[in-house]
């Protein structure tokens, strides 16, 4: 048992090319909202995220906004080429637990909200999204048990019973559907994921065939095609990095594949050592479009397969792939780069992970905390990450990569002191990465900025 405790793909500037040179890439100074609040994940912990009080999204004209959960409402900020505007829009929240927000292409407002179940009817629903409309006026909410991304086969003890836990949520829209990638405690004891889509103009449900990782440290959803990929870091079934995709939403199916296993010591299931099972020595970054058909999963782990791992240092990967191929293939991976060894729930799974390029060899005294990524039109790759070393903070540092993992901006330092938005993904627009963060001292929120430029 576990130890208690948005994407948003869019089209930017067609002036961005498909290759930058290093001059193409600066930072931009951090723009004050005018807001004073401390951003957190709640729960995260050690090697699983939480749910960050501050959401980051796309409105309808592709303008950057962010969101600021309180206890009763949520407040709005939009901005035109990264400047906080002064007018601020305030959501009612219809439950009290706060999973994130996102707009569709109307200008309608998304709030995945969430409670927790005391009751033993298990029926009950514990994951809601509410429509707003663009004043902020409430539309509906629909709700669901956690049951509309499992298979037939799974008892009621697997439905979500307190969602957003130990884990993140992450939420995408593409066309009339949107899909919500979220952690959850289950009434079983145990935590998953579980993904939860919606048809965003009849506001009614989707079953999906059999999405469930367990547990689940972190969630990723994407936009692709007409439907979407869903990525979990698991510890145990499976222990991996899995990849879901759904080509067609109405269709209600889906495959499951484990692109990136994690060691754990022999029979650490068997011997219910829920220490080793819950230490999958790796962290989720982004999951992002690279080209036409292709998506790039960006994360940190050690790099053995083996007990080397337990003395290892996290570097960050990524892998490019085509989520229409067979995975457990190398054909299926543009970048490449392979790592064998054991993984499974007791260690004794021999595993092969195909297309892997690692992107940093930094020493025992060097610690990366919060790989994130964004991608551009053109399927240009920025990556972020905080780095620390002997434990004392160095900043925010990025590197950009064309659509075939090739390095065209070595690794920067773009701020001794700014933050990192802890747990939510960057966002693309007119040519910009943009987020919304603290400085190391003080609770002042500001939108950074990273300019992409011909």
């Amino acid at each position: 048992m576990l130890i208690r405790r948005l994407y948003i793909f869019t089209a930017v500037a067609a002036s961005i090319v498909m290759f930058l040179s290093p001059a193409s890439v600066y930072a931009d100074a951090a723009k004050n909202t005018g807001i004073s609040k401390q951003i957190k994940a709640a729960g995260e912990y050690k090697n699983w995220e939480g749910v960050s009080s501050v959401s980051q999204f796309l409105d309808g004209n592709g303008n950057y906004c962010f969101a600021c959960d309180s206890t009763k409402s949520v407040t709005i900020v939009k901005t035109k080429n990264g400047k906080p505007l002064k007018k601020r829009m305030t959501l009612k929240k219809q439950k009290p637990l706060f999973g994130g927000v996102a707009c569709d292409s109307s200008g309608n407002y998304y709030l995945v909200g969430g409670k927790t179940n005391k009751s033993s009817d298990y029926k009950k629903n514990t994951i809601f999204i509410s429509k707003y409309d663009s004043k902020g006026t409430h539309i509906k909410t629909v709700g669901d048990n956690g049951s509309s991304s499992l298979g037939d086969w799974y008892t009621q003890d697997f439905y979500t019973q307190t969602p957003f836990d130990a884990g993140n949520c992450d939420i995408a829209v593409n066309g009339d559907y949107l899909a919500v990638n979220y952690a959850r405690h289950m009434y079983s004891g145990h935590q998953s994921n579980s993904v939860f889509v919606i048809n965003m103009k009849t506001m009614k449900k989707v079953k999906l065939n059999d999405i469930y990782s367990s547990h689940s440290f972190a969630q990723r959803t994407l936009p692709y095609g007409n439907g979407f990929v869903f990525a979990s870091e698991g510890d145990c079934y499976s222990r991996a990095f899995t990849v879901s995709v759904t080509a067609d939403p109405a269709s209600g199916e889906n495959t499951n594949s484990d692109i990136f296993h994690f060691w754990v010591k022999k029979n650490a299931l068997k011997n219910q050592d829920m220490q080793a099972l819950n230490n999958n020595f790796a962290h989720m970054g982004g999951l992002v479009k690279a080209g036409e058909h292709t998506v790039a999963l960006v994360g940190t782990s050690v790099k053995s397969l083996s007990s080397k791992a337990a003395s290892e240092k996290e570097q960050l990967f990524i892998q490019i792939f085509d989520p229409a191929k067979d995975l457990s293939q190398p054909s299926a991976y543009v970048t490449s780069g392979k790592r064998s060894g054991y993984s499974g729930a007791n260690g004794n799974e021999k595993v092969t992970d195909y297309g892997v390029k690692w992107l940093t060899g930094y020493s025992g005294k060097y610690t990366i905390l919060h790989p994130q990524a964004a991608s551009d039109e053109m399927g240009n790759i920025v990556i972020l990450y905080e780095l620390e070393k002997s434990g004392k903070y160095q900043g925010v540092y990025y590197m950009v990569l064309n659509s075939e993992g090739k390095i065209i901006k070595k690794k920067t330092r773009y701020s001794a002191t700014a933050r990192l938005n802890p747990c939510e993904m960057p966002v693309c627009s007119g040519g910009n990465v943009y987020w919304t963060g603290n400085k190391t001292k003080g609770s002042k929120v500001y939108v950074y900025s990273l300019k992409l430029e011909m």
